[in-house]
């Protein structure tokens, strides 16, 4: 009984401090003032305390961004590389916080650094079951073209980019239209243009063959320099196509002027004379998608440009429709550079 009448007592203490507190708030005319005071006081101690310590809680391990939470756009098959852990290594990723404001900025720019990334279209952050989901929509580059040259391979994007040579084999190589580089050298770093403006178009000539190519039966592009000219500015290549089967040591013979007689002897040179680049056509030719319409009927009829035992050289240059001509060992080629 008297354990009760404590507790009760305690009780009734309890609710009495409660009303004093409570009281001068809904009593008398002074309480909305009071109100307003302590919730102001309540968020500058909310403030403070957070810039003080705010900082150290976000970048707690329970915080941190990890590659799990990173979901980014399928790769492509032609990528082998682990592109999201490579951007989370390269980029430091791992040491920002999933609260951060600018945390979809700094993701974007990580992957717009990556050698395989063309452009970051979107970063959005999306609620998981224990931390934000980062959604990554990337645009990646897409090989298209193979630049031989003296020293090896320098694979290509269809925006004329070089990308990492290490990412593939030899055999890889034998998947994509090869340009006869020569002596040409990229000008900068993978992840930058090569430098070279006819190399940029060979590759607008390889995007618009890549469906077709193997089918056609070739394998080769050849860069044809115009002479020079009394101008401020140098005239645009034109590109000749050779089959599938050219060995490397011939389309170097036929890139020089001195070579060309005695490959049309051998009776079993196809030459195909494409013009400029795509959207880079003069007055009087065929575009892109009429030149290969063309070649894919030649094609139907003749078979492939590989198979051919005579010497040709196809123009699909003339709007008009291609010419075919059989080419006789006493006449020579224009010279190739």
């Amino acid at each position: 009984m008297s354990s009760t009448k404590k507790q009760s007592g305690w009780v009734k203490r309890v609710a009495s401090s409660g009303r004093l507190l409570i009281m001068p708030i809904l009593g008398n005319g002074s309480g909305p003032l009071i109100a307003v005071t302590f919730l102001v006081m309540m968020l500058c101690g909310w403030y403070f305390g957070w810039h003080k310590w705010g900082r150290a809680i976000t970048a707690g391990p329970k915080y941190r961004l990890t590659a799990k939470s990173l979901e980014i756009t399928g790769q492509p098959s032609w990528i082998a590389a682990d592109i999201r852990a490579e951007v989370m290594r390269d980029g430091s990723l791992g040491e920002l916080s999933v609260l951060d404001p600018d945390l979809t900025k700094r993701i974007a720019r990580a992957f717009e650094l990556h050698t395989w990334v063309a452009r970051v279209r979107r970063v959005a952050k999306r609620p998981g079951k224990t931390a934000p989901r980062i959604l990554v929509d990337l645009v990646y580059r897409e090989p298209i073209v193979m630049v031989k040259t003296l020293d090896g391979f320098w694979p290509i994007d269809t925006e004329g980019v070089l990308l990492p040579p290490n990412d593939f084999s030899p055999s890889q190589t034998r998947a994509y239209l090869r340009v006869w580089g020569g002596r040409r050298q990229p000008l900068g770093p993978v992840g930058t243009p090569f430098g070279d403006a006819s190399i940029a178009g060979a590759a607008r000539v390889a995007s618009a063959l890549r469906d077709v190519w193997r089918k056609l039966g070739l394998e080769w592009i050849l860069v044809q320099r115009a002479a020079p000219q009394i101008s401020d500015r140098p005239a645009p290549p034109t590109f000749v196509l050779l089959p599938a089967g050219t060995s490397s040591a011939v389309v170097q013979r036929r890139a020089s002027q001195r070579a060309a007689q005695s490959l049309i002897e051998s009776g079993r040179l196809v030459e195909v004379r494409w013009g400029h680049a795509p959207g880079r056509e003069v007055a009087g030719e065929a575009s892109a998608a009429e030149k290969i319409g063309r070649l894919v009927q030649l094609v139907q009829q003749r078979g492939p440009l590989d198979a051919q035992t005579k010497s040709l050289v196809i123009d699909l240059r003339p709007r008009p429709g291609l010419t075919v001509t059989a080419r006789r060992s006493t006449e020579a080629p224009g010279p190739l550079r």
